[in-house]
């Protein structure tokens, strides 16, 4: 849980939301919606190089597939393949 009541149970969505476009409109931040701490836990957890079922199950998925479809890095170079690439073409 990461933004609890004050009481330490589960916040109303309702009212979180309300008081999130608040300080969110307040500071700037107009575009970062809560999906977007979502997206960067995510991010987060597959730039440390942590599996695809970590994720999973830090963001609630029973499904890995939900979490390497939605929030792992697509389209993302890895130096991994460069350098793999790099060895194959320059055999010596």
């Amino acid at each position: 849980m990461i933004f609890p009541s004050t009481a330490g149970t589960w916040r109303d969505p309702n009212n979180f939301n309300k008081q999130w476009r608040q300080v969110r409109d307040g500071v700037g931040g107009a575009g970062v919606t809560t999906h977007s701490f979502r997206k960067t836990v995510a991010t987060l957890i597959d730039g440390g190089g942590l599996s695809a079922r970590i994720g999973a199950d830090h963001l609630g998925h029973t499904n890995v597939s939900m979490t390497q479809d939605r929030y792992m890095a697509r389209g993302r170079s890895h130096i991994e393949v460069a350098d793999l690439l790099d060895r194959a073409i320059n055999v010596e």
